[in-house]
């Protein structure tokens, strides 16, 4: 599907102490008020220390790291200033690993409700969802984020995706139109365009796109999406007969993945349309092998 991104703040302000003699009843105030949220600050200083170890956490422990963390946050909830909000997300990934997609989205929705005006937390949940194939609910994450912020390109590539695999075209033309107005320039924008093109079996137009996305691609590096523009466009040009440029891309394609099934399968048809019929068996049998087909 997509590539998940984050938007780190730059982190909280820092007011510096009084360096008067005398404290105002506002500054006791804000004395007890540090005093009480000690407590809360040693557990997330646990937590971090948990996830500091770069190793998986038992899933017991996760619970008890989530315990804490429900603590603090309806202690002292403004600790998840600035880049410890994400704990929520870390949190949410070692609980998918599990398995665990019920936990996992608590996480991320208390993720949300700490970042009212960002949509993060919205963008992995449905990669989740997705991931588990629960389609349907993934595209309603993905337009609950979009109601926060509706010129995202990532939500709007991964809603676009999501909704032309499940033959929600309209749905689809829709979000990727508003991704490619956030980015028009954007290589993945332009790849999710032609896909759309070649469900649609017009494959001139998503020749064109490919061919530009595939420039993009390039200057962005996203390698594993390259593969899958690769893969798009000599399919395009087998459909319209330009077989020659289709074997240049698919061997580009091999070049970059040699176990990619889709672009020897693919080749092996090129090859049997030019007439070769030897390196259209070699071709044919390495994708039967891949795919594990008898």
């Amino acid at each position: 599907m997509c590539k998940l991104y984050h938007l780190f703040p730059d982190g909280t302000e820092r007011r510096e102490k009084s360096t008067e003699a005398l404290e105002s009843p506002g500054q006791d105030e804000a004395n007890v008020q540090q005093k009480k949220a000690q407590p809360a600050r040693r557990r997330l200083e646990w937590v971090e220390k948990m996830f500091s170890q770069n190793r998986p956490i038992q899933l017991k422990v996760l619970h008890k790291m989530y315990s804490e963390m429900a603590i603090v946050k309806s202690e002292s909830p403004e600790l998840f200033a600035g880049d410890r909000v994400y704990l929520w997300e870390q949190l949410a990934f070692a609980f998918n690993y599990y398995g665990q997609l019920k936990q996992a989205e608590k996480c991320l929705r208390i993720q949300a409700e700490l970042q009212p005006d960002k949509s993060d937390a919205f963008l992995n949940l449905g990669v989740f969802l997705t991931d588990r194939g629960f389609f349907q609910e993934a595209i309603a994450a993905y337009r609950e984020g979009l109601q926060r912020t509706p010129d995202c390109e990532f939500l709007n590539y991964n809603l676009a995706s999501l909704a032309g695999f499940t033959g929600r075209h309209d749905l689809a033309q829709k979000a990727i139109n508003e991704a490619m107005l956030a980015n028009p320039s954007r290589g993945l924008n332009l790849l999710a365009k032609a896909e759309l093109c070649l469900e649609r079996e017009q494959y001139e137009m998503a020749v064109r796109y490919l061919e530009e996305a595939l420039t993009k691609l390039e200057a962005e590096d996203w390698q594993s999406f390259r593969l899958d523009a690769l893969s798009s466009l000599g399919f395009a040009y087998l459909e319209l007969g330009r077989l020659d440029q289709a074997k240049r891309v698919l061997q580009e394609a091999l070049a970059l993945k040699p176990d990619c099934a889709l672009a020897h399968e693919l080749l092996g048809k090129c090859f049997q349309q030019l007439g070769d019929k030897w390196l259209s068996r070699v071709h044919l049998k390495a994708a039967q092998e891949l795919t594990g087909r008898r």
